[in-house]
C-alpha cells in the first residue's frame, strides 16, 4: 500500500517538476539588451519606486511583455523596464566628450563649467551661484551641486 502511494506522489511531482524546468528555460534564451541607461521599477509604472539603473547596452533576461513594460532581471535586479528601452541586438555605446551625466530622459548633459570670461558658453541654460554654467535640460535639480541656480538664461 505504501509503495502504491509513493507511487503516485511521484506520477504527479515529476510533470511539475519538468514543467518548471521548462519555464526556466524559455525564459533563460530570451534576451535583450538596454538601449539607453535605463531605472528597473519595482512596477510596470512610470512612477513605481526605482529598484536600480542598468547601464546601456546591458545584456538582460526578459520575461513578459505587457502594455509597453517588461518584466526583467538584470544581474541582482529583477523589475519592470518600458519596453521602447529594449532591442534585440545591442546598441553601440556612444563615447561622450568630456565629463557629464545622463538626466532622467536618458539625455546625455554635458558638466557645469566655468568660462575664463565669465561669459555663458552656447548651450548654457543657467548660471549657478558658485559661477559656473550649467547645460540642464529641465529646472529641478539645476545646479544642486554647485550652490543653486543664480541666474536663468533663457
Amino acid at each position: 500500500m505504501r509503495l502504491v502511494r509513493l507511487l503516485a506522489v511521484f506520477s504527479v511531482a515529476l510533470p511539475l517538476t519538468s514543467a518548471r524546468a521548462q519555464d526556466t528555460l524559455r525564459a533563460a534564451d530570451t534576451l535583450a539588451y538596454t538601449t539607453t541607461i535605463v531605472t528597473v521599477r519595482a512596477k510596470p509604472f512610470a512612477n513605481a519606486p526605482s529598484v536600480g539603473r542598468v547601464d546601456a547596452a546591458a545584456l538582460i533576461r526578459l520575461y513578459t511583455c505587457s502594455d509597453g513594460w517588461c518584466s526583467v532581471a538584470a544581474g541582482r535586479l529583477t523589475g519592470y523596464i518600458v519596453k521602447d528601452q529594449l532591442s534585440r541586438q545591442p546598441t553601440p555605446v556612444v563615447q561622450r566628450p568630456g565629463p557629464g551625466y545622463m538626466n532622467s530622459r536618458g539625455e546625455w548633459v554635458p558638466s557645469p563649467v566655468r568660462t575664463s570670461t565669465d561669459s555663458p558658453p552656447p548651450g548654457a541654460s543657467a548660471r549657478c551661484r558658485d559661477g559656473t554654467y550649467s547645460f540642464s535640460r529641465s529646472r529641478r535639480g539645476t545646479c544642486s551641486h554647485h550652490g543653486g541656480v543664480a541666474d536663468w538664461l533663457h
